[in-house]
């Protein structure tokens, strides 16, 4: 039986430079995933770079008011207010966020042809999304023109930040949308405290949501491999490929 290939798509942090260092994460995520996949070749397991598009953009103080304001109105329900060391984290961390979620330069568009080139190219037939990678892939697969062509892809997300109502609001649209994919698995901690330890509320038939509880406190307990090697992941999402 022909082993499935898997596309990962990395959260905020910088992950590009380091990833194929020697016991660095994308290192660790391909040896697991080819573990729990039964997968032999290096090749099938596929990895999406993509900070370089956020070097073009930096995110400054009136962004940042932006976001906050956004998201703590869109918390109480309000959507429709539009106003107008140290430096690597915050490049790597909140600034892509923000980048991304108020589409500086066009961003969205950037990233979502890059994704759709990798698919078309390598064919996978599961993509692994964490963090900051699963609100790309779920903004992705909701647009119109993606709506035909990728029924045999199952999404797998985790510490996702799509289940945070104030962000959904203010951005992404508000309820969340049946994909037009074979199954789309949520990996969900509820002490993830990288805005992501809400529940993801959808009652799409292609959808389910699988408790991955772990505490990790180097990571916020937001932990990308961590996830996808929980005991949950393993039983209820890897070993039914």
């Amino acid at each position: 039986m022909e082993r499935p290939k898997i596309l990962c798509i990395h959260g905020i942090g910088g992950k590009d430079e380091s990833m194929w260092e020697k016991e660095k994460w994308a290192v660790q995520w391909r040896k697991t995933l080819k573990d729990h996949l039964r997968i032999t070749k290096d090749e099938a397991v596929i990895f999406m770079e993509f900070d370089s598009y956020f070097s073009k953009s930096r995110a400054n103080a009136g962004d940042y008011v932006r976001f906050f304001t956004d998201a703590f109105l869109a918390s109480l329900g309000i959507t429709k207010y539009r106003e107008g060391g140290i430096t690597y984290l915050k490049d790597n961390y909140p600034d892509m966020v923000i980048e991304y979620l108020q589409n500086h330069n066009n961003i969205k568009r950037q990233l979502w042809a890059s994704l759709r080139e990798l698919i078309l190219k390598h064919k996978p037939q599961i993509i692994y999304a964490h963090s900051l990678g699963s609100m790309m892939a779920y903004d992705f697969f909701k647009q119109q023109e993606n709506s035909i062509g990728f029924e045999d892809i199952t999404l797998v997300t985790a510490g996702s930040q799509l289940g945070n109502n104030a962000i959904m609001r203010a951005y992404l649209g508000g309820s969340i949308v049946q994909l037009p994919i074979k199954k789309w698995y949520n990996l969900n901690n509820n002490i993830d405290l990288v805005f992501a330890c809400r529940d993801i509320i959808a009652k799409h038939p292609n959808f389910k949501q699988v408790e991955t509880f772990f505490f990790e406190a180097k990571t916020a307990n937001h932990n990308g491999w961590e996830y996808l090697n929980h005991k949950s992941a393993i039983a209820e999402v890897w070993k039914s490929f």
